[in-house]
């Protein structure tokens, strides 16, 4: 039971999300609703900001029941976000949610603590105008720059390049008016992020590591499963995913192992025709999209994860995938090493003939049994990249204003 006594004298944690606009959920807001389980943990009292697409979730997620302050009237109705008419309309929705944040500032004293859940404009401007004392902000991933915009350096930045213009123009500017403020703490994912972050002007004693975290507990509650396929996959279909490689592996791992088997987990229903194509509909599983337990029961029942993305930002479902012992050959991102040490097998970026090779040795090497992750390196992971170990950095951080 939370001590509202305590609660009162702490201030109320409001945290702004505006962002959520429809029931799919992103691994931001993932981050986001354990940072409010952590704070609920604490015994802290806590409000959010946010639509009725994100109060849907929230007491989905909370039955106990925790307030949520309507920034819209009703929920949008479903439309392709994808073409430009539908950015143009997902732009408009955003704004009437910071409209209505705007309207509910009154409610945020000097006491509170407020936390914007992503670096988005939408979350951060009414925090940089809220009258609390104690702000805080997370930086979930870096936008492009605008010579990767201009020159298509990312796999992330497509034809138009106009998502990545405004990506780049919202997070740079929260960022440089964050900067502007006293007494307050930004988050960062990734130790990459912390250069940038410096050379910017921020302080040592601003900037907090808090990792983008993994279900460990999750993935600790599910019993070893029989293996039933060589190869997991977990993701969506995009140009920086690698699909193209994956799929080329694929056809390979079929025309040489005897019964091979894959699983591809997340809502990829356009994939089956090119899996048809390929004549692989009978060796390959789309499980469409899955519970957290159901995800973990399949990482166990799989012998390697193959990861041929071209940018990424962290790696949540490789954390996930070593967590369950199931061992990762991935292109060699700048964004791994940092965070994963020598637990993946490594491939030179995009060399797809030693993707080849690696995977074809992981895979056979596991159906013999001969699996073995760095123990130490393992533990050190888990350690770090918990939701738990997040959801108290969080939670410690509060108590350094």
């Amino acid at each position: 039971m939370t001590d509202m006594t305590a609660s009162g004298r702490q201030g109320t944690i409001f945290f702004i999300g505006n962002g959520t606009y429809c029931e799919q959920t992103s691994g931001g807001e993932i981050h986001f609703f354990h940072m409010v389980e952590a704070a609920v943990t604490a015994c802290r009292a806590v409000d959010i900001f946010g639509g009725h697409a994100l109060k849907e979730k929230i007491d989905r997620l909370f039955p106990q029941g925790i307030p949520v302050t309507l920034t819209d009237h009703s929920q949008v109705k479903p439309f392709d976000a994808h073409t430009l008419g539908g950015q143009f309309r997902l732009l408009l929705d955003y704004g009437r949610r910071f409209i209505g944040s705007l309207k509910q500032l009154h409610k945020i004293k000097p006491d509170d603590s407020v936390y914007a859940v992503s670096d988005y404009w939408f979350d951060v401007w009414p925090l940089l105008l809220c009258k609390a004392r104690r702000k805080l902000m997370i930086l979930g991933m870096d936008a492009p720059t605008l010579k990767e915009i201009i020159f298509r350096l990312r796999p992330d930045v497509d034809a138009s390049r106009l998502n990545s213009i405004y990506y780049w123009l919202s997070q740079n500017l929260s960022l440089w008016l964050f900067l502007l403020l006293g007494n307050k703490r930004l988050f960062y994912v990734h130790p990459d992020m912390k250069p940038r972050l410096l050379a910017m002007g921020y302080r040592e004693e601003e900037i907090v590591f808090i990792s983008n975290g993994m279900n460990l507990k999750a993935a600790e509650q599910v019993p070893p499963q029989k293996k039933e396929y060589d190869v997991v996959w977990l993701g969506r279909v995009h140009r920086q995913k690698g699909i193209d490689d994956l799929l080329a592996m694929f056809v390979i791992l079929a025309r040489e192992l005897k019964d091979f088997r894959a699983v591809l987990v997340g809502r990829l229903d356009e994939l089956a025709p090119r899996l048809a194509d390929l004549k692989l509909s009978h060796c390959v599983t789309l499980t469409g999209l899955v519970s957290e337990e159901a995800k973990f029961r399949i990482f166990k029942a799989s012998r390697v994860f193959l990861m041929p993305s071209r940018q990424e930002s962290w790696g949540i479902v490789i954390a996930e995938a070593l967590a369950c012992d199931v061992p990762v050959v991935a292109y060699d991102l700048p964004a791994y090493r940092p965070i994963f040490g020598n637990l993946i097998d490594y491939v030179p970026s995009f060399d797809f003939e030693i993707f080849k090779s690696k995977s074809f040795a992981a895979v056979t090497k596991a159906r013999r049994g001969e699996v073995a992750l760095d123990a130490h390196e393992l533990a050190l992971l888990k350690a770090e990249h918990s939701w738990e170990a997040a959801g108290n950095r969080f939670i410690a951080t509060l108590k350094t204003f």
